[in-house]
């Protein structure tokens, strides 16, 4: 019987015994990667491929894949684009910092409104645009 109040208080002494000291937590890591656009360098040549979100005007228009910041990257074009919600577009182009004020007059962009999201971020002045059908 002494041999079991000696095991039961060794068990109950090794099951209360002191907290551990606390652990620091690891460092948080990012669950967002940051996207293609925000990457690459200004002036940078990029190929994006992505589903048109909207056209803004027959020369701007803004694509949606998960790749990008905030998932859509704003498309320049000197030409008319002749994609439409939701087709496949391939663009070849170049990143720019956007800035509506520098940028309205060369692509006829319309009302400032439509271009707040963009504003001091990045869009990509496409050289080339295929529409997959």
């Amino acid at each position: 019987m002494l041999a079991a109040l000696s095991a039961a208080a060794l068990l109950v002494t090794g099951c209360a015994s002191q907290p551990r000291d606390p652990q620091p937590t690891p460092e948080p890591t990012p669950t967002v990667r940051l996207g293609t656009v925000a990457r690459a360098e200004v002036g940078a040549r990029l190929t994006v491929t992505a589903t048109v979100d909207r056209v803004v005007t027959g020369t701007a228009f803004v694509v949606r894949d998960v790749d990008f910041t905030d998932g859509k990257l704003l498309v320049l074009s000197a030409g008319k684009a002749t994609a439409e919600p939701p087709q496949l577009v391939t663009v070849v182009g170049t990143v720019v910092d956007f800035s509506y004020r520098d940028l309205s007059g060369r692509y006829e962009l319309g009302p400032p409104d439509a271009y707040r999201d963009f504003e001091g971020g990045r869009a990509l002045v496409a050289e080339d645009v295929t529409v997959w059908k």
